[in-house]
């Protein structure tokens, strides 16, 4: 697990970017939306709560393009998905949460997962070599993020991985995560996220970049 300090630089300096989001979409379905999606993502800091916990809220959106669209979602229509990302002040984890569906402000409502945290971070050689390989079991492999230079030319980045699962009823959402980081600052450079989604009626796969804005 990295440490407390490294936790917190890399969430807040995800807040401090708005990322440019593309999305693969993948469905044994071929009535489910097949194909590639952009849009933009963005993290804002929320109000301190009660507790000591820190959240900000995490949230896409984006316009389904005219070689996406089937059936009943037409070309044109935008889309949006809002998460809660915690840091949890007494067990220094980062979780997401989905979004209450209620008027007001926005607010955690049931835990989709925790991150846990590979115990070592990989170099960029290590990171693209990893992705090659099959899924380990019980979590999904972690995708590489794009590629970036660090703002010093002189040092590495590193790639730390996270996954986490849920079950919602009979469905299992298995995600990765990977970020592209300076070491010393914790700094985001770009990231990525993979969903599988596997079901009696259901066989997914969502992968997702993110890259700094313009």
């Amino acid at each position: 697990m990295p440490s407390r300090q490294l936790l917190s630089s890399l969430v807040t300096s995800l807040s401090n970017t708005r990322w440019t989001l593309t999305r693969t979409l993948r469905s044994e379905n071929p009535l489910d939306l097949n194909g590639e999606l952009r849009g933009t993502a963005t993290f804002t800091a929320q109000p301190p709560s009660t507790t000591s916990d820190r959240d900000w809220l995490y949230c896409e959106e984006g316009e389904i393009p005219s070689n996406v669209g089937i059936g009943a979602v037409q070309p044109g229509l935008r889309w949006t998905k809002k998460y809660i990302w915690r840091l949890g002040s007494d067990s220094g984890r980062v979780s997401v949460w989905f979004v209450k569906i209620a008027p007001g402000p926005e607010e955690a409502d049931y835990l989709f997962h925790d991150f846990d945290f590979d115990v070592d971070a990989h170099p960029p050689a290590e990171q693209s070599k990893s992705a090659t390989q099959k899924d380990p079991g019980e979590f999904v492999a972690a995708p590489v993020p794009p590629l970036v230079l660090a703002t010093d030319s002189g040092k590495e980045t590193t790639v730390l991985n996270a996954r986490g699962n849920h079950l919602c009823i009979n469905d299992m959402y298995r995600t990765a995560y990977s970020f592209r980081i300076e070491p010393e600052t914790g700094e985001v450079l770009s990231w990525a996220s993979r969903h599988v989604v596997r079901g009696p009626k259901k066989g997914q796969e969502i992968i997702n970049r993110y890259e700094k804005g313009a």
